[in-house]
């Protein structure tokens, strides 16, 4: 009776069906289940669930891991915005309500600062020996390959250009599975410095750092399913190899990376934000076209949008993460958003409607990815420059793994659901 009772506190018995649809789904879209590796599903997704336990019922670890690194990024945070208060002055004394100048003198200076923090780090092979930790620790549970399990790990934390830097001599020995695994955990993740600039815009850094570390198991998991190993892999063995150069010249490597990704995002963003009147208007002159027809029977569709549409194609996904009547419909537009535009947008859709703080924290785990449309052509421009030989099952799996990295976030806020 009580674990009945729990269940149907905040609808959490929806969370545990939302699980098994996404194993399901995952089962069967699976190119191959007669090869699925059973074993490794199994340990992976009790380890995405670990994960989850871990960093959010245990106080030690919640005290000594999430909170320590929650307040780095928050000082961190408020070191970039003196430089951005050096260069733009009272124009970063701004309301928050007033998103564009956010992003514009808030969120696009701390990008280009993360972005040459993380070379610095990565010159003196810090974040190497955290990602090897999590290599090591990964990679004997579930069976995977050392590039593979590498990189899924440093997703985490890089970006999804970045972390396949770490292993960029070991991919074109890579097969078709593990080039899989690489797409669907750069998507099912977001890098450190992108972390940084939600978390300015008040996106709860607890649970994006700690959908980042279940994405991981959550990640292999799911790209192993949709896609299982039938070749020979690239082995297990992996070695770190540092740029050379000074301190200097890395933090200007890392700066002007900072500034190309600043100003890719942006320009995206404005693109993207100024084509949805455009299309919302395409899309309700069709609906009007349709009604003529439709009038002759008694019928008549709804002034037809994007926001519509998606609050009914991803309306399940909404009520299994346990959102019922107009929240539900609101979370599902989220949702659409992030798949169709990006998460930028969707977070932003998301702080500005009325949610309560546990449904923000489902839909952070549920948003916290890159998995879009448009990253499919970031990944095949910048994985395909690594390994051009490749290049044909980047094009060929990039609808697969927007697939699977939604599916890998999806699965993360179900868990989560059941634990908070």
């Amino acid at each position: 009776m009580v674990l009945w009772s729990y269940l149907l506190e905040h609808n959490r018995y929806a969370n545990v069906l939302g699980i098994f649809v996404i194993l399901i789904l995952a089962w069967v879209l699976s190119t191959d289940r007669k090869n699925l590796n059973k074993g490794l599903a199994i340990k992976a997704f009790i380890l995405q669930v670990v994960f989850g336990i871990l960093l959010l019922r245990v106080p030690f670890i919640e005290s000594n891991f999430i909170e320590p690194v929650s307040l780095g990024v928050r000082s961190l945070f408020n070191f970039a915005r003196n430089g951005a208060q050096f260069l733009f002055g009272n124009l970063i004394n701004i309301n928050f309500d007033t998103w564009g100048s956010v992003f514009a003198f808030h969120t696009l200076p701390i990008i280009v600062f993360f972005a040459a923090l993380t070379a610095i780090l990565f010159h003196y092979g810090i974040i190497q020996l955290v990602v090897l930790f999590f290599n090591r620790l990964i990679r004997p549970l579930l069976g995977t390959s050392g590039p593979e399990t590498l990189c899924a790990s440093a997703n985490c934390f890089l970006g999804q250009t970045e972390a396949p830097l770490l292993i960029k001599n070991y991919l074109k020995n890579m097969s078709k599975s593990e080039i899989f695994v690489v797409m669907v955990s750069g998507m099912a993740t977001v890098s450190g410095s992108i972390m940084a600039v939600y978390y300015a815009c008040g996106v709860p850094m607890k649970h994006m750092l700690t959908a980042g570390m279940m994405a991981i198991p959550g990640s292999i998991l799911i790209a192993k399913m949709l896609l299982p190993e039938t070749a020979e892999t690239s082995g297990d063995k992996v070695t770190f190899e540092r740029e050379k150069g000074n301190l200097f010249e890395v933090i200007f490597q890392g700066t002007s990376a900072g500034v190309s990704l600043a100003v890719n995002v942006g320009a995206s963003l404005l693109v993207f934000i100024s084509l949805l009147p455009l299309v919302d208007v395409i899309i309700a002159w069709g609906g009007t076209l349709l009604n003529y027809p439709l009038s002759l029977i008694g019928f008549a569709l709804p002034t037809l949008s994007l926001n519509y549409i998606f609050g009914w194609v991803f309306a399940p996904f909404a009520y299994l993460l346990g959102f019922r009547g107009q929240e539900m419909l609101q979370a599902a537009q989220v949702l659409g958003t992030k798949v169709t535009i990006n998460e930028f947008v969707a977070f932003n859709q998301m702080l500005g409607m009325q949610f309560s703080e546990r449904a923000v924290a489902l839909l952070t785990y549920a948003v916290c990815g890159f998995s879009n449309f448009s990253c499919i052509g970031i990944q095949v421009g910048g994985i395909g420059v690594l390994v051009p030989e490749k290049r044909k099952w980047l094009t060929e799996l990039g609808l697969r793994a927007v697939l699977a990295s939604s599916f890998v976030n999806l699965l993360s806020a179900f868990i989560i659901g059941l634990l908070i």
